[in-house]
């Protein structure tokens, strides 16, 4: 009689991989990376505009850039690393913020598939084109990271409440409310972006300017219909501007708070409704 041989399979003392908890981790490196290489970078651009007399001709009105000018003197490689560093940081911080955002996508949209209209009215989408708008673009600027910095603040400082499925409208609101004064800052730096924007156009600082300003005014007018904050922000100096707009625009401009007015109040009655249902 043939002897039977008695298989032993051998237990595996390797853990299963939680892909939540690898989601979050990559999650939390784009938004720290958003975070600290945007710090370093805006010191370098803050340090570089403070000497802007030095490479500016001042026969120009400071307008015009000297070209044989430069801060960091040298042919060595280090030399160039540091000529380049304050782009490297910049690129590095928008790939973070696209690490950050597109994971955060990718969590929001299991289960389901979203229609064009949900992307579209969804703030995160909206920032995630805002940060490949400014990767894919030239140029570089403080202004345009600022916002996108204190997102990732908000973010990084609510971690226990992100990527999870505790968060709910009451929850929204209290992180709202905690962080208000950063979201008002987030809200006043997008416009002042859309002004240096123009700026940039106007005094034609590099060759995708006016394509750059085209496409922020496009995302910009989708922030400006689904983002409540940008919404009281538009309407809070469109009130303090009154005094100064002529009376030949004042149809115009009275059109212009009616439709935030009702934007606001559509999106209220949406919430309301989505609860009644929820």
């Amino acid at each position: 009689m043939p002897r039977k041989i008695k298989v032993i399979k051998k237990k595996s003392h390797e853990k299963k991989k939680d892909p939540l908890a690898q989601e979050k981790l990559l999650w939390t490196i784009g938004h720290s990376m958003m975070l600290v290489l945007g710090l370093i970078f805006s010191i370098t651009y803050f340090y570089h505009a403070i000497l802007f007399f030095k490479y500016r001709d001042i026969k120009w009105l400071f307008l015009k850039s000297k070209s044989e000018y430069s801060i960091v003197t040298g042919t060595r490689w280090f030399h160039k690393l540091l000529k380049w560093a304050p782009q490297i940081l910049y690129r590095l911080a928008l790939v973070g913020g696209v690490l950050a955002y597109s994971t955060t996508m990718k969590q929001n949209c299991k289960g389901w598939s979203p229609t064009w209209y949900d992307l579209l009215s969804s703030e995160n989408f909206q920032t995630l084109m805002i940060v490949l708008l400014w990767l894919f673009t030239f140029g570089k600027s403080f202004y345009r990271i600022l916002p996108l910095m204190a997102n990732s603040l908000i973010h990084l400082m609510n971690k226990k409440y992100e990527m999870t499925n505790e968060v709910d409208d009451k929850l929204n609101s209290d992180v709202a409310r905690k962080h208000s004064k950063i979201l008002k800052l987030i809200a006043y730096s997008e416009v002042f972006l859309m002004i240096t924007l123009f700026l940039d156009t106007f005094l034609m600082k590099y060759g995708t300017a006016g394509v750059s300003l085209i496409l922020y005014l496009g995302i910009f007018w989708l922030r400006l219909i689904y983002s409540p904050y940008l919404q009281f922000t538009v309407l809070s100096i469109l009130i303090k501007m009154d005094k100064v707009v002529p009376k030949s625009k004042k149809k115009q401009w009275e059109k212009l708070k009616t439709f935030l007015k009702e934007n606001r109040e559509k999106r209220e009655k949406r919430q309301e409704a989505y609860k009644a249902t929820a």
